[in-house]
Parts: C-alpha cells; sequence; structure tokens
C-alpha cells in the first residue's frame, strides 16, 4: 500500500502527464492552422477552380505537422523551466480565455464558414462581413484564441521549445492577419474597409461595446 506522500508523487505525476498530453493534443490540433492558410489565401483563385477538392490539401499539410509533432515529442517536453504558481495561473488564464474566444467563434461563424467554405464559392449564401458578438470587438477572433491556446501550453508545460514554437506562432499570425484582409478587402470593399477602422484586430478596446459585420 502507498505512503501519503507517495501517493501524492504518483497523483502530481499523473496530473504533470496529463497536462503534456493535453499540450501535444493542441499542438497537433493548431499549429498547422497559419501554414494551410497561407496557402489557402495565397493562391485563392486556383482554390475556388478546384473547389471543394481544395480542402484535401488541408489533410497531408496536417499530417505532415501531427508526425512530426508525435516525433519530437521527447525533444520538445525535454527542457523545461519550473514552473510555479504564477506559471500555472497564466497558463490556467490563457486557456479559458481561448477556450471562450473559441466557443464564440464556432457559435456565430459555424464549420463551413470557419473552414473557408464561403471564401471558396463567390456565390455561398454564408459570405459577407458580418458584426456580431466577439466579432464586434476585434476582427480575428480565431487567430487570437489559436495564438492564446498554444501560449496556454508553453506556460502549462514550462517546456523552452514550446515557448518558442508560441513565439514564433505568434509572429506568424501578425503576418497571417493582414494577408488575409488585403483578400477580404478585394471582396468586400468599403463594406470591410469600414468594418477595419472601427474594430481592432487582436485587442479590443476598452470601453467599446460591440457592433453590428464578421471577416474570418
Amino acid at each position: 500500500m502507498l505512503s501519503v506522500p507517495a501517493f501524492y508523487m504518483s497523483l502530481t505525476a499523473g496530473f504533470l502527464h496529463l497536462v503534456d498530453l493535453i499540450s501535444l493534443f493542441y499542438l497537433i490540433l493548431l499549429l498547422w492552422i497559419p501554414f494551410y492558410w497561407f496557402v489557402f489565401h495565397g493562391a485563392i483563385r486556383l482554390w475556388r477552380q478546384v473547389g471543394n477538392r481544395a480542402f484535401w490539401v488541408a489533410l497531408p499539410v496536417w499530417l505532415i505537422f501531427a508526425v512530426g509533432i508525435i516525433a519530437a515529442r521527447h525533444e520538445l517536453l525535454g527542457r523545461r523551466w519550473e514552473r510555479n504558481a504564477l506559471t500555472w495561473a497564466a497558463g490556467g488564464v490563457l486557456f479559458v480565455v481561448a477556450s471562450w474566444l473559441d466557443a464564440q467563434t464556432r457559435h456565430i461563424f459555424g464549420w463551413r464558414r470557419l473552414v473557408g467554405m464561403a471564401e471558396l464559392n463567390p456565390e455561398h449564401p454564408l459570405r459577407g462581413v458580418v458584426r456580431s458578438g466577439v466579432y464586434g470587438r476585434i476582427r480575428h477572433p480565431r487567430y487570437m484564441l489559436y495564438m492564446l491556446m498554444i501560449s496556454s501550453m508553453s506556460f502549462l508545460t514550462g517546456a523552452k521549445l514550446i515557448f518558442l514554437l508560441a513565439f514564433l506562432n505568434v509572429l506568424m499570425y501578425q503576418v497571417l492577419a493582414p494577408f488575409e484582409e488585403r483578400e477580404l478587402l478585394d471582396q468586400y470593399g468599403p463594406q470591410f474597409e469600414e468594418y477595419r477602422r472601427s474594430v481592432p484586430r487582436f485587442l479590443p478596446h476598452p470601453k467599446r461595446t460591440s457592433g453590428t459585420p464578421i471577416s474570418s
């Protein structure tokens, strides 16, 4: 029978292992997304000609990242900073905010818009600029939640390489967001320009109330 200290050590080890598994899951789920959208938005006219078959591009891109992350999991989680109450709190808060943003974007957009079906089809009924809920506060809540979620994994694991990946991920979205906005401005013209002027990209104005377009 385990002593009380041994029991708590076993429980703690199990919890930390679970945190590592969750972190790897989110890295596999989210880390490839900016690369996919760079490919998608960079050749949108080509993908519109291909139609919904363009989504098959996502599968090999995701598989490459998934296999790479699984193969490198020991290196990713090998070198760490010591975790403490502050890092656990920061990781927990970031995770909660990212999860809330995820729920909001799914509720407002629906999966068809989230994967880009409206952008592939110029006649799609879901096309257009929409201001509703969180999209009335920031223009890119999806990108924000991806940045926050991977950042939360870096704090929760304390892994140095995941901190680096989180930093690089944030940098990529600083490039991807204006890249996508040029496409949206070309599609929606003054409608999107007014939205872009009135709603900040990532960080909401503290005293701003939500309005009435949705970018992406």
